[in-house]
């Protein structure tokens, strides 16, 4: 069209991301992750105790409080 200018520089394929570039992902990651990983082994102490769900319960707050301290320590929050 007219009037408009190609960018100055292009980007290239072989340059690093910017720095903080994905911290949202990493962070749903991190939360979604740990939630998972300690609900499942509430899930697996429920079954091997005959219990309905409390520590699958437990498990998911502890891994979701988890989650929270890995973000904040690892994007400085």
């Amino acid at each position: 069209m007219a009037g408009q200018q190609p960018p100055s520089e292009p980007r290239k394929d072989d340059e690093p991301p910017a720095p903080n570039s994905g911290g949202g992902y990493v962070a749903i990651s991190y939360l979604i992750g740990g939630m998972v990983v300690w609900g499942g082994i509430g899930w697996l102490v429920d079954h091997w105790l005959g219990t309905k769900g409390i520590a699958m319960g437990i498990g998911a707050v502890i891994g979701g409080a988890a989650g929270v301290y890995l973000i904040a320590r690892r994007l400085g929050a």
